[in-house]
């Protein structure tokens, strides 16, 4: 019988632990060209936050005589608790899973501080991506398909030896493959699986390579062509390439939105990253009918109809990720405009822990969503991210004692343990009759993608005061509004009353990077403007300046800033009386609701939004 420690660890092996595999799990697998392991007397191998601390030479992968478990490092390095391991090595357990990837799923430590933690395992270095500006020259020493294959990422070559970052660092195949590859001795270095992601974006693409071929084909495309000769065109390598290429260079740049718009004189193609449009290429005019019909053919279009708005849909796999595309077509002037909408299926969504909230709105956020039953709305415009927050709260409430079922528009992320429902307009099936029949599949949860009519409001109202946890969404500015809404659809109040117990009113706003941010004070003006007179002292706030760590955008992801309103007994009352929604918002804030707008201003004055992005999304009242 082996006798493991509290961590999981075998007590009297010598082992060389693979970061691949369970902290459980003893590997008797060494890294490639280890030093003699250490003395058995020799202290723990240390390690640095990256390059700078060890003066730019990082340390090999060693074995030693007594690798320190994952959790225990973390438990040390103060990131978990013991109550938090123990809870940890039981999900694994039951689960299988590497360790790491269960503290991380559970929300316990970040990617950075679990790779820190395999780095100091490992006597290496964990080296974090976004401090380094990769070369090109470096880059290609590693061509791009094996960087994706290996999941490596070349960081920099001196005296001879690569600086490799890897996720896996204990992938002795790929080590041997990339030093016979480069020719060049190997130092691994851990970095995480969204740097390696971002450091993608970074390898150089040969598009003008591909236009140039495009140009020398001889049957240039015009949308004058015949089908047949249109689709051949369409269907030639180089211009495969140059979709397929806009695509890739998309996902791996995080964007939402593809669009292919034609100028008078040339293409457009824009990225939405962010929220935001970016310009990131503008192709000559004669590749616009072929570019646009080899997109056309991916979706299942009918390439020869130009005349009027089509609609069609594209499922392909990039970087191992399973992604779709809605795809839209309309005529314009110049020619077809084509919009893409990337739906990105494996399920990258964020944790409640990263949706922004601040600690007081953290809590009542998690008070709401776990009641036992009633309606929880989320509100705001298209594009404001409810979707990602019900997403997330539904992670959190999933688990295998609760029957969770969902009916969607599109199902955007796949959940596992969720039973996940297309609406099909055509065949019948609405929100109103999906919701229906959930309530003879013996629900626990219920989410509704959107609450539309009259019908689904009041089936969702039925299932929530008949014991079960509705979710939805609803397009109102605020959250005092959605019971209005709620009324003015006809749905008696006091049933709102009884079956409504939370409203979360959120919008986007971009986060300032904060390597290039620049801190200023406002001006008398502008802080009267935004209610901000009475501070004791001028604030400091900052505003966006762009480097290359942003891409010059001076932004670098987004958050939300949130309305979470608790329907209390006030309020309860308020409604039943048929309160405006200016009386019902006048009681949540008394009641301790942070506004939209209050919200906001928080995350500017502690630099993490600018100024300007708060006012983008929300009217400040002066």
């Amino acid at each position: 019988m082996t006798v493991r420690d509290r961590f999981g660890q075998p007590a009297s092996q010598v082992v060389a632990v693979d970061v691949a595999a369970p902290a459980s799990e003893a590997v008797p697998a060494a890294p490639p060209e280890a030093p003699a392991p250490a003395s058995p007397t020799a202290p723990p191998p240390r390690y640095t936050e990256g390059l700078q601390a060890t003066g730019g030479q990082p340390r090999r992968v060693g074995q030693v005589r007594r690798r320190i478990p994952i959790g225990k490092i973390l438990v040390e390095e103060g990131i978990i608790t013991d109550n938090q391991l123990a809870r940890a090595l039981a999900h694994q357990k039951e689960s299988g899973e590497r360790l790491g990837r269960v503290i991380l799923s559970l929300g316990f430590a970040s990617p950075d501080s679990i790779a820190a933690a395999v780095a100091r395992q490992l006597g290496i270095d964990f080296i974090n991506l976004a401090d380094i500006v990769l070369d090109e020259g470096t880059l290609l020493r590693i061509p791009e398909h094996m960087a994706r294959r290996h999941r490596v990422i070349p960081i920099r070559v001196e005296n001879g030896t690569m600086v490799l970052g890897m996720e896996d660092p204990g992938d002795v195949v790929a080590l041997d493959d990339l030093r016979r590859v480069t020719g060049l001795e190997i130092r691994p270095a851990v970095i995480t699986p969204d740097a390696f992601q971002r450091a993608l974006n970074q390898y150089p693409v040969a598009v003008d390579q591909m236009l140039a071929e495009i140009k020398q084909h001889e049957g240039v495309a015009t949308d004058e062509m015949p089908e047949h000769q249109l689709r051949a065109v369409a269907d030639d390598a180089p211009v495969v390439r140059l979709a397929n290429m806009v695509i890739i260079q998309a996902i791996r740049q995080g964007a939402s939105d593809i669009h292919v718009e034609p100028q008078e004189q040339r293409v457009r193609i824009r990225y939405r990253v962010d929220g935001t449009l970016y310009s990131v290429m503008t192709p000559p005019k004669h590749i616009q009918a072929a570019l646009i019909s080899r997109l056309k053919i991916m979706a299942s279009m009918d390439i020869a109809e130009r005349r009027i708005p089509q609609d069609g849909r594209i499922q392909m796999e990039v970087d191992n990720r399973d992604i779709d595309f809605r795809v839209s077509t309309i005529p314009s002037v110049f020619g077809e405009k084509l919009v893409m909408r990337i739906l990105d299926k494996s399920g990258a969504f964020v944790g409640i822990e990263k949706l922004g909230l601040l600690p007081e709105d953290h809590q009542r956020f998690e008070r709401i969503i776990t009641r036992p039953h009633g309606i929880i709305l989320l509100t705001g415009p298209t594009g404001s991210g409810k979707t990602t927050t019900l997403y997330a709260i539904l992670n959190r409430l999933n688990s295998v004692e609760v029957n969770i079922t969902t009916i969607e528009d599109p199902v955007e992320y796949q959940l596992p343990g969720i039973a996940q429902v297309q609406i099909n307009p055509k065949a019948g099936l609405t929100f109103a009759s999906g919701l229906r029949s959930f309530l003879r599949q013996d629900p626990d949860i219920i989410m509704v993608g959107e609450i539309r009519d009259e019908e689904t409001a009041r089936i969702a109202n039925h299932a929530a005061l008949t014991g079960h946890l509705v979710l939805s969404t609803l397009h109102t500015n605020d959250a005092p509004g959605a019971v209005t809404r709620l009324v003015d659809m006809g749905i008696e109040p006091f049933l709102v009353s009884s079956s409504l117990i939370g409203v979360i009113a959120q919008r986007l706003v971009r986060v300032l990077c904060q390597r290039c941010r620049e801190p200023y004070t406002p001006t008398e003006d502008v802080l009267r403007r935004v209610g901000l007179t009475n501070l004791p002292e001028p604030p400091t706030m900052y505003r966006a300046v762009g480097c290359e760590f942003c891409s010059t955008i001076g932004y670098k992801g987004r958050l939300g800033i949130f309305e979470i309103m608790t329907v209390d007994e006030e309020i309860k009352s308020l409604v039943v009386k048929h309160a405006n929604s200016s009386q019902i918002k006048e009681a949540a804030i008394a009641a301790g609701m942070r506004t939209l707008q209050e919200d906001g201003l928080a995350k500017v004055l502690n630099g993490t939004t600018s100024l300007e992005e708060v006012l983008r999304v929300v009217f400040v009242e002066e």
